[in-house]
């Protein structure tokens, strides 16, 4: 299985998907990337996926949560889709956790990068077996238990991302 972020130029995500973007709730940056999965292998139900910041443990102690979603049943997802909606549930961003300054309920769905220097962006997208039982609002934690037992392939692709200089 292998994953394509669209929006990522010789390893570089498009600044329009964070913080040198012009989509934002408040300070958050809410345009998502587009992205196609190839070789998903059969019996899969469904794609559940995680983009996350691992370069983020020295600012903020933990590695934040950008984006993360499940019962994905295309091998895809076109630009914006976590704002546009789709046969797809969002999980809880840190945006809510880290911050304070959004509700669980405003957190949802796509938070993009906002880094005080480049950082190495992480996303990786599951094949599960079965959709899973879970709403809107759902913490990255409560997905990970979720899927164990259900994870046919799994791949991740890497992008970076910087602020504005």
């Amino acid at each position: 299985m292998e994953i394509r972020i669209l929006g990522v130029e010789n390893g570089i995500l498009s600044d329009r998907f964070g913080s040198n973007g012009s989509d934002f709730k408040e300070d958050m940056p809410t345009r998502s990337f587009g992205f196609l999965v190839d070789d998903v292998p059969p019996g899969t139900a469904c794609l559940a996926g995680i983009f996350d910041d691992p370069d983020s443990v020295p600012v903020s102690g933990f590695i934040w949560i950008h984006w993360c979603f499940a019962n994905l049943r295309e091998h895809g997802m076109k630009e914006n889709a976590s704002r546009l909606g789709g046969d797809f549930v969002q999980g809880t961003n840190s945006w809510h956790s880290a911050l304070g300054d959004f509700s669980r309920r405003e957190a949802i769905g796509y938070g993009g990068p906002s880094p005080p220097a480049e950082h190495e962006y992480r996303f990786r997208v599951f094949a599960l077996s079965s959709l899973l039982e879970i709403e809107d609002g759902f913490y990255m934690n409560e997905l990970m238990k979720k899927i164990r037992g259900k994870v046919l392939a799994h791949a991740s692709a890497y992008a970076r991302y910087s602020p504005k200089v």
